[in-house]
């Protein structure tokens, strides 16, 4: 019976090795550590490390507890429960997590991407299908604070503008959003560039139908609520912003008319409770025309659209 894994790269070839360990006994294992030391829900947990690593649904590892597991999974799935013992996030005790379409590289360089960051994705998709009905091209996107990459990269492979940038301000997190562009090259659509520097300071140079960011916003004196595995663990520079938590969306709010042309499209991500505020930020700036609030998967208010006059 072949044994099943590898966690070099999705689609690589199992590495050397021999184990006559299977699915069900690595569960039964990692339940046990993950259990012993104190992680919740120990044996969803144990099932979500082994499924993640190997990039398979959850259910995979339930219609296949009795194959052999490669050597390299298993030594991957130890230490990744280890780390969540420790308090890591699964994502980051993993190092990859699902994003859409593409398996993305993550560690704490970088932040988790959430499941209601992909909405504003498909928010985009949509308008743009919608607003250039017939045209071959979409132009040119910017996402401001791309962290990972997984904004930048997912319009890149499911839209058709002509390019995309992506700026962030810690050279750390492009470091990464580079090797997650190489990993996912096969399902890019057009060229994804990557410039360093602060909010919109490195693309002065563009023209723009689409900006969007998920950009910092939660106030300095916040932190002390945020989730331990938050707190503790992902990049202070790309969670806090100043102003309430406000500053960076208002110096991209302001900047981003200049760089938008006209019937451009802005996209943000905000927190919840200052949604409103923000909105009404936009159509104070007076260079903004249909602006609007949009719900992520929880019916929160999470994100804010808008056209350049």
């Amino acid at each position: 019976m072949p044994r099943i894994g590898s966690v070099n790269e999705p689609g690589a070839a199992p590495a050397a090795g021999s184990s006559d360990l299977t699915v069900r006994s690595i569960l039964d294992e990692l339940t046990e550590t993950l259990k012993n030391g104190g992680a919740a829900d120990a044996r969803r947990t144990a099932h979500d490390i082994v499924t993640t690593l190997l990039d398979e649904p959850r259910s995979w590892a339930i219609r296949h507890r009795d194959l052999p597991l490669d050597p390299t999974v298993i030594a991957a799935a130890r230490s990744a429960a280890l780390r969540v013992v420790a308090g890591a996030p699964l994502a980051y005790a993993v190092g990859r997590i699902t994003f859409r379409h593409l398996i993305l590289r993550v560690d704490p360089r970088v932040l988790i991407p959430r499941p209601e960051t992909e909405v504003i994705v498909d928010e985009i998709l949509s308008r743009f299908r919608s607003k250039t009905r017939g045209l071959a091209e979409w132009g040119v996107a910017v996402d401001i604070g791309t962290g990972s990459g997984a904004i930048a990269l997912s319009l890149a492979a499911e839209g058709r503008f002509i390019r995309v940038i992506a700026t962030d301000t810690s050279l750390d997190a492009l470091e990464l959003a580079k090797k997650n562009a190489e990993l996912s090259a096969r399902k890019l659509f057009c060229p994804v560039e990557f410039r360093a520097g602060s909010l919109l300071s490195p693309v002065r140079d563009v023209r723009a139908q689409l900006l969007v960011s998920n950009p910092p916003y939660v106030a300095f004196d916040e932190i002390g609520v945020l989730p331990a595995s938050v707190r503790n663990w992902e990049p202070p520079m790309a969670l806090l912003s100043g102003s309430g938590g406000l500053a960076a969306t208002a110096a991209i709010v302001q900047e981003g008319a200049n760089l938008l042309e006209s019937g451009g499209v802005l996209a943000l991500e905000v927190d919840e409770r200052r949604a409103s505020l923000v909105a009404e930020m936009v159509m104070s700036a007076g260079c903004y025309i249909d602006v609007g609030v949009v719900l992520d998967l929880t019916g929160r208010e999470r994100f804010v659209f808008a056209s350049r006059a």
